[in-house]
């Protein structure tokens, strides 16, 4: 078969201008508060959580729309053969006051040949004002009371939803924030300990020049900087996909343009790990437990206990009695009411068995039982999530210390594996093991501070008050 002695130049090329065009790109220094100002104002999944919010304020706006005044007209009229058989108007004004009771001003018009009498009225028509009211079903609680008590319960359920989700989005940004910050921390680590693989190859090559160091040495120096090369190249490539992942989050102007851009960060990882130890206290201790998960079902079961009072009316039969007053001096402009020109009417009617209310009633109290049994659950949860991070931020507090100890106490083995080295008591292989030894403990360190940080994302999180300044 014959080789394509082409491709290693084809893929040099490629690989060059990956590199220059990823140089060219100015660094853009993204802060963590920064970061998190970007989500909240531009990404969409913030937008999508005041839609939310807008939501329950306008289905609020609706539920009261049913308590504005009604009105309602018809007019017909009937002229046959050169006789006026009919002309009839009907209009009136129904106010909705508190549940099923309204106020009527209405007006009746009624002439013709062949008039109904019970709609035949003077020339000037017959206005009337009077009341409708529910006695039984409806007097205590109707559905349109019951829709507005419910949208108040419902503004808080949706406003708790805009909590979740940006509880949530801001948890999971911070999370890849902290891992593209920890990523750099690996990246920076790799770089620092290649360098060292490099100036003591170069010092290893000089000795062997003079004679003072075997050829082999060279060697072995040579693949050990190849090795840490590799895990340098590992590094960045990890970094890339964090940095992309943060890109992902971090949209500006409602686009996301930001993909392209390269970041650096304003502080360290070692920085914010600090920052979260000085804020363990207040954040697992002072700040309070107000999950928006916890409002969401408490929100809920404020609707559901309203559904139950309407399902419970419902049992009740209808009653319904109006009562309207007529004028009796319609040829005055100003209409005079009295008490004996009055129509008025009664309506009763309910099913015989009362199963369908009885069980919708039944059914309506085992759904609010079951939301009930849930807030009670997620409580629990919470307290106990709550209780188990307490106790890992103390574990995770003594595992620092001794991830501390062990790369001072790496450090120290590799200056002395150099000075017996210096001496001729060592070898290269022992102070590229120690050394090794020594990034793999820098390494630990930096990702026990990166739990301790996540850690404390996670308190953050479940507390719910979105306060994760650090």
């Amino acid at each position: 078969m014959k080789r394509n002695n082409h491709l290693p130049g084809i893929f040099a090329v490629f690989l060059l201008i990956s590199v220059l065009h990823i140089r060219a790109q100015t660094p853009l220094k993204l802060s963590y508060a920064d970061f998190l100002g970007n989500i909240v104002a531009h990404n969409p999944m913030a937008q999508q959580a005041t839609n939310i919010s807008q939501y329950g304020d306008l289905q609020l706006r609706a539920a009261r729309g049913k308590y504005d005044p009604q009105l309602t007209g018809s007019h017909e009229n009937k002229f046959f053969g050169g006789t006026n058989y009919f002309t009839t108007v009907n209009s009136e004004i129904k106010q909705p006051l508190f549940t099923s009771q309204f106020f009527r001003f209405g007006y009746d018009y009624g002439i013709g040949s062949y008039v109904n009498p019970d709609q035949r009225t003077s020339s000037f028509g017959l206005p009337y004002v009077g009341m409708e009211v529910a006695l039984l079903q409806g007097m205590m609680m109707d559905k349109r009371r019951a829709d507005v008590l419910k949208s108040r319960a419902y503004v808080k359920y949706y406003e708790a939803e805009n909590q979740i989700l940006i509880n949530q989005l801001l948890f999971e940004s911070s999370q890849k924030y902290f891992d593209w910050l920890f990523s750099l921390r690996q990246v920076s680590l790799n770089d620092y300990f290649l360098e060292l693989a490099e100036q003591r190859y170069r010092g290893i090559e000089e000795l062997t020049n003079i004679g003072e160091r075997p050829a082999v040495d060279t060697i072995e120096a040579g693949l050990f900087i190849q090795s840490r090369l590799l895990d340098l190249q590992n590094a960045r490539l990890e970094n890339l996909k964090n940095a992309n992942d943060l890109a992902a989050f971090n949209w500006q102007n409602e686009s996301m343009g930001a993909v392209s851009v390269s970041y650096i960060p304003a502080d360290t990882l070692d920085v914010y790990y600090e920052r979260a130890k000085n804020r363990l206290s207040q954040i697992l201790y002072q700040d309070t437990l107000r999950n928006p998960v916890i409002s969401k079902y408490s929100a809920l079961q404020g609707v559901l206990e309203i559904d139950n009072r309407l399902k419970k009316e419902m049992i009740k039969p209808q009653l319904n009695v109006n009562y309207n007053l007529l004028s009796n001096n319609s040829l005055d402009a100003a209409p005079v009411f009295a008490t004996n020109s009055y129509k008025w009417g009664i309506n009763l009617s309910f099913p015989l068995l009362f199963r369908t209310p009885v069980n919708e009633y039944r059914m309506a109290k085992i759904v609010s039982s079951n939301n009930s049994l849930e807030l009670l659950n997620k409580n629990n949860e919470l307290n106990y999530k709550m209780n188990l991070l307490g106790q890992s931020m103390s574990v995770l507090a003594e595992q620092l210390l001794n991830a501390q100890k062990s790369v001072t106490y790496s450090k120290r083995l590799v200056e002395a594996e150099k000075e017996r080295f210096a001496l001729g008591e060592s070898s290269l292989f022992l102070i590229n093991t120690r050394e090794s030894k020594w990034l793999e403990s820098e390494l630990k360190l930096a990702e026990y501070k990166l739990k301790f940080i996540k850690a404390a994302l996670q308190i953050i999180y479940l507390k719910g008050n979105l306060n994760y300044t650090l």
